[in-house]
This record gives structure tokens, sequence and C-alpha cells, in this order.
């Protein structure tokens, strides 16, 4: 396992400007500091997305949590806000690949009812650990994986890093156990951090389940493209439950239903809201089994 030790951690919220949960979380620490005053390592506040917040918007001129492909990075030509403040973050956190901070923890929320889902991109040793810990010490949570080459998550400006989205909660919205759960994460992971640096962890699990995310099943459409029917009823808010071939995913506007063809999966972010933009109905993974150490 490595043993770098975490020197600097970045709190984002606000990387959606409607997803108020992180935002003032952050206010919270900003207002009663002695609330998270680590021993071992310093900690720093980022509001990711100041104008999408004034807006109450997800963003203003594209998803900020999309932003952050080295390839975009490094394009002068992309305009727009959220290109510009990419950049302004990767500035200011990193450059990635060589960041400044050691660890960004990015506080998200969803309109599905998943729990507390703990998002990784990577699973080398720190990284589970980091998980199963909270995992060890939170009711219903969740551990789900996205990997790409080139990833365009706001965390990956730093080498370790880990996504904590809860839910459900409407956009725009303070839930005051969503706040809570949150807020409880968020102090495990501080926790877990600093008995990292002191080399006092205790024993991890012997291994981890992780939903390694495949595809995404969108809504259905009519010729030109416009939403034509809706999550059927029976699959919503099922979030990672399995879904079994033949079961109806959608009642279309005309009576009928679509059914499922495919091999069983797990499937997640159940018509989430901030997904309506890219006409998305669900996630689907598979589980597997991650061995620790």
């Amino acid at each position: 396992m490595e043993r770098e030790i975490v020197n600097k951690v970045a709190i984002v919220g606000g990387t959606h400007g409607n997803e108020y949960t992180g935002i003032y979380l952050l206010e919270k620490y900003h207002e009663y500091p002695h609330l998270l005053q680590p021993k071992t390592f310093e900690v720093e506040y980022v509001l990711a997305n100041p104008e999408a917040f004034k807006n109450n918007r997800r963003y203003l001129n594209r998803d900020l949590n999309r932003s952050f492909k080295l390839s975009d990075l490094k394009d002068p030509l992309l305009a727009g806000y959220e290109n510009a403040r990419a950049k302004e973050l990767n500035d200011q956190l990193g450059p990635k690949g060589d960041s400044r901070v050691d660890l960004i923890v990015d506080l998200h929320t969803s309109t599905a009812p998943m729990g507390v889902n703990l998002v990784l991109t990577k699973t080398d040793t720190f990284h589970l650990m980091l998980v199963d810990y909270v995992q060890q010490r939170m009711d219903e949570v969740t551990v789900t994986l996205e990997q790409q080459q080139d990833h365009h998550f706001l965390m990956t400006v730093a080498d370790r890093h880990v996504l904590v989205e809860v839910g459900p909660v409407p956009q725009g919205q303070l839930k005051h156990d969503v706040f809570e759960k949150t807020e409880q994460a968020v102090q495990l992971i501080a926790e877990f951090i600093e008995q990292y640096n002191q080399h006092k962890l205790p024993q991890p699990s012997e291994s981890i389940d992780i939903y390694e995310y495949f595809a995404v099943m969108h809504l259905p459409t009519d010729p030109l493209g416009n939403i034509c029917g809706m999550v059927h009823k029976n699959i919503q808010d099922r979030d990672f439950l399995t879904l079994k071939s033949g079961e109806p995913i959608f009642h279309l506007f005309n009576g009928e239903d679509e059914y499922y063809e495919g091999d069983d999966c797990t499937i997640s972010f159940i018509n989430e809201a901030a997904y309506y933009d890219e006409k998305k109905a669900f996630s689907m993974s598979k589980r597997r089994t991650y061995h620790i150490g």
C-alpha cells in the first residue's frame, strides 16, 4: 500500500450549482471551523461553480463535472463559463497529474433514493480502504466505480479522490437527513486520513463489493427526438436493486409498456432529475467483489 502522507485536502461543494447540501456544508464549516480541525493535514473549502449557484442551476453552459479531461483543460478554444472555471480550478488545485492538493472530496446529491453513494475512479488499496472505512461505520453506503482513460470528473485533478453523493433530495433544496449523512461521511473520511497519516488504521474488511457502471439507458423518444414515455412505476425508487430481463422499464404515452431485454444488472440514478438534459433514464452496473490489500 502506498504510504505517502496526505498533507492537503480540498473539500468541494457546488460543482453542480443546484445541489445545495455540499454548498451549505462548506458554509457551516466556515462559520464553525472547530467542527473539522484535522491535526495531520490541511483542509481547504472550494465552492466550485458559484455562478450556477447564484442562478440555482446545475450549470450555465456545460456540466462542470464533465469538464476536466486533460484534453479539455489544455484546449484554449473551448468557450463558456464552465470551461473557463475548470481551468481556474485546475490552476487552483492542480494541475491535473501533478496536483498541489493530495486528496479531493467532492460533495454531490441525487434526486434518486440511493442513500450514501461513494464514487471512485480507481481501485488501489488506498481508495478501497477509504470507502471500506466509511461503509463499515455508516448505514446505506454503496460504492460505485466509473473508470475512464482521461476522466472528466473535477475530483480527478488530484490523484486521490472520492465523490460523496447522497439522496434523495430535490434540486435547490436542503434536506435534514441528507445533510447529516453527507456531514457524517465527510467526518469519517477526515478520520480515515488522520489514522492513515499516523499509521493507525484498523484492520480493513477482507473485501468490498463495488458496482461498476457499464451503460446508460435513455428515455424513449419519438422520431423527432422528443420524450414519449416515462420510467415505469415498477422500477421507480429501486436504486441498487437488480433489473431482470422481461421487466417493464418504460410506460409510453400511448399506453404501451417497454420491457428490458438483456442480462441481469443493477440499476441506479433511476429517473434522476439532473439527467433529463440528456434524456437518461437510469445507469446500469455490475457488482464485483474487490479484495483489499
